[in-house]
Order: structure tokens, then sequence, then C-alpha cells
């Protein structure tokens, strides 16, 4: 093997480990966001039958539950693809999904925002 046979190799293996990383990152996001961003919908133990907020609501409860599972099960399949893919707009979908992620965490957060 000669030194450029190396580099190039090496220049090969950096990439892709840094896609593995960024596959792991937004798999463990999703899983976390499928398995634990649902149970926000307990901040309406607190309700009582006179309270307006959103999440004292049957319909406000329910998208606590779904948005996050939903935004799942889109989000990492999409990320995946565009860590796979050779198109060179495709690495945009990775962080798609990753934004997809946050948003969802911080709507579901506002949601699930206990009464006062």
């Amino acid at each position: 093997m000669t030194a450029a046979d190396a580099r190039t190799h090496y220049d090969k293996a950096v990439p892709n480990c840094l896609k593995a990383i960024g596959g792991l990152v937004l798999w463990l996001f999703a899983g976390a966001t499928f398995l634990f961003a649902p149970l926000m919908a307990m901040a309406s133990d607190p309700c009582g039958p006179a309270d307006t907020e959103l999440i004292c609501t049957a319909a406000g409860q329910q998208l606590v539950v779904y948005i996050p599972l939903g935004t799942a099960l889109v989000a990492a399949p999409l990320g995946t693809w565009g860590l796979v893919s050779r198109r060179e707009t495709a690495r945009l979908a990775w962080l798609l999904a990753m934004a997809m992620l946050v948003v969802t965490w911080m709507v579901t957060s506002s949601i699930a925002t206990p009464p006062s």
C-alpha cells in the first residue's frame, strides 16, 4: 500500500465516520422524542374543570402526544436518507430532520405548560 492509497482510504473513512455519528445522534434524538415527549401530556394533571389552558383540553393533550410520534416517525427516515444519499443537497434533509425534532420539543413544551 502506497502513501497515496492510504490517503485515499483515509479521505473516505472520515466522512463515513461522521455520517455514522450523525445517524446515531439522529436516531437517538428521534427515539427520545418518540418515547419521552408524549409524556408531557401528564402536565394536565393539575387542571381543574374550569381551566381553559390548551393542555387542559382533550385536543391539547392529543396534540402533545401525537405531534412527537408523527415527527419522530418522519424525521428519522428523512435524516437517514439525507446521510446516505449521494445528492449534494441531501445533507439538508439531515439538518431539516434535526430541526423538526427540536421544534417538536419546543411546541409540545409550550402546549404542556401547566396552568398557573
